[in-house]
């Protein structure tokens, strides 16, 4: 399966197994599968939803597929005590993600973050991601992966593999992604927080660099995406505007705050701002913001390419501006400063700034009203978040908006 030792990219795939699937389906709701709603973009309730696919790695161990709504699928790990006993979700220490990185004998450890997926630590050397939803298309973090290493990139850890399962339609849908282990390394909320509270500000231009080096090497084509520059025309512009317009609106109710009501004239005419009718557009990370970047002895690795999971499959196509990711990135930055003063005090806008200057000069030039454009949806994004999932988070971009529109 994902070969810790492997030289290339292993991709082992999987069709359903009818035997696994009928016991499943007397069987569900399995036991274990309250733990699925740890993140705040489930779409459904996998023991509400109807099992349609079963892959399985071993006589106890596999994954169960659920069907959801919009033609994707609730992927949940699967394992049992002993042969004939009953199906439950799986949990580190049941040896599926061993297995799956073909180490069965090595221990497993979760990554004790909030994550939209699951990620296993298995051996200190592979570290597995589940992923909770897949399809209806294929993955797109398994796409990126495979251009990056082609090209020749190194600000990634080394894409190990992934385990696939072959859906009813046919498609190719990525289960697990097995990438090497960098030990030592740390969540970027971490270690560009202490940068924020030394009053450090070179980091800005640290992560420019990162992003830049990794824009040039996804616009360069490879045998995995052959043409990877592109343009977007006015229909698809209008689109984004559309969307990001309809995204304000969502936060200013969800949100029911007066100054964001007063703030939103402003925020739209932001929105509303670019000009153009087409834009250049090329592969992008899609959520790129600084706990995707880790810090480690060997510098910097962008993780976590599977696009923004509060969007549509449509929201995160892979060809999109540039100016998606730096949008993302600098706002990030914003709620580093934000995140500081509400736990350290202090006032953190001289670093915000000078840190988000640093960003902005290290990479080539883009659109700067499509930058501000986006910046100003990620904010709303944010604030939509927060009220649906996470409510305590809403203090961080609405005092980056009180900044720029208060």
């Amino acid at each position: 399966m994902v070969l810790v030792e492997a030289t290339g990219i292993e991709v082992q795939s999987y069709g359903t197994d009818a035997g696994l699937l009928e016991a499943l389906r007397e069987q569900w709701p399995i036991a274990g599968l309250a733990a699925d709603g740890a993140d705040g973009f489930r779409r459904a309730d996998p023991s509400a939803l109807a099992v349609t696919g079963a892959v399985r790695l071993t006589d106890r161990l596999g994954v169960a597929l659920a069907a959801e709504p919009d033609g994707s699928f609730a992927a949940v790990p699967i394992a049992r005590e002993e042969y004939g006993g009953p199906w439950r979700r799986a949990r580190p220490g049941d040896g599926l993600s061993a297995l799956a990185a073909g180490v069965p004998e090595a221990s497993e450890r979760p990554i004790g973050v909030d994550q939209t997926h699951e990620s296993i630590v298995v051996g200190e050397r592979a570290i597995l991601k589940w992923f909770r939803h897949v399809g209806p298309g294929p993955s797109r973090a398994s796409l990126l992966l495979a251009h990056l290493a082609e090209v020749g990139f190194d600000g990634i850890p080394a894409p190990l593999g992934s385990l696939a399962w072959r859906s009813p339609s046919g498609v190719g849908l990525t289960l697990a992604q097995g990438d090497a282990f960098l030990s030592g390394a740390r969540d970027g909320w971490e270690w560009v927080m202490e940068r924020c509270e030394a009053g450090d500000v070179s980091v800005g231009r640290e992560l420019g660099a990162l992003v830049i080096g990794l824009h040039r090497a996804l616009a360069t084509p490879s045998s995995v995406i052959q043409h990877p520059v592109g343009a977007a025309g006015r229909e698809e512009v209008g689109r984004w505007r559309t969307e990001a317009l309809a995204t304000l609106d969502e936060a200013v109710a969800l949100t029911a705050n007066p100054e964001l009501e007063a703030w939103a004239p402003a925020m739209r005419s932001v929105i509303e701002s670019p000009a153009a009718s087409s834009a250049p557009t090329q592969p992008i990370h899609g959520d790129l913001h600084v706990g995707q970047v880790l810090e480690w002895s060997g510098g910097l690795a962008v993780i976590d390419f599977d696009g923004n999971p509060a969007l549509s499959e449509a929201g995160n196509a892979v060809l999109q501006p540039r100016e998606r990711d730096v949008a993302q990135l600098l706002t990030s930055l914003d709620h580093v400063g934000r995140v500081v003063e509400h736990h350290r005090g202090g006032d953190r806008t001289a670093w915000i700034a000078d840190a988000r200057a640093g960003c902005a000069e290290a990479i080539d030039a883009v659109d700067a009203a499509l930058v501000a454009a986006f910046e100003v949806e990620q904010e709303c994004r944010e604030l939509v978040y927060a009220a649906r999932f996470l409510p305590r988070w809403r203090y961080a971009p609405m005092a980056t908006l009180r900044a720029r529109f208060g």
